[in-house]
């Protein structure tokens, strides 16, 4: 004798089934989210460091920067002085929960600015990173 339908193992198997592809799902989403955030972080700290270099072309020296701007340790990098340099340097933000940080104050012949990367991105490592006259480190 067949019956037809459906029975309540076959309902349940298809809703773990499912249940399994948009967790999976939800897990992709969330890793494509923070390379994202990590793209637009190197972008904004490749915008800084540009900015440094143009202002030691023009004068031979990042202190210019901290004047009227990051002048003390832990400070936001977007209040550096490099307003000439860049546009909209005060929105420079960090995308998620970090922040960009002066951690050496713009001096004649350095600067140091930390920022923080939630996944591997290319070469660069997660974690703290920190972009100085040499590159990121």
């Amino acid at each position: 004798m067949n019956k037809k339908g459906v029975s309540l193992i076959q309902i349940l198997v298809l809703i773990i089934v499912f249940g399994v592809l948009i967790g999976g799902g939800f897990v992709l989403l969330n890793q494509e989210k923070a390379k994202t955030r990590d793209a637009r972080r190197l972008s904004d700290i490749a915008r800084l460091q540009a900015a440094f270099e143009f202002l030691y072309k023009d004068t031979a020296s990042y202190a210019g920067a901290a004047e009227g701007g990051c002048d003390q340790l832990n400070m936001l990098a977007s209040q550096c002085n490099l307003k000439n340099y860049v546009n909209n340097v005060s929105q420079f933000t960090d995308p998620g929960q970090s922040s960009y940080l002066v951690t050496k104050v713009p001096a004649e012949d350095g600067y140091e600015i930390t920022f923080n990367l939630e996944k591997n991105y290319g070469s660069l490592k997660s974690g703290k990173h920190t972009l100085s006259p040499e590159g990121i480190n």
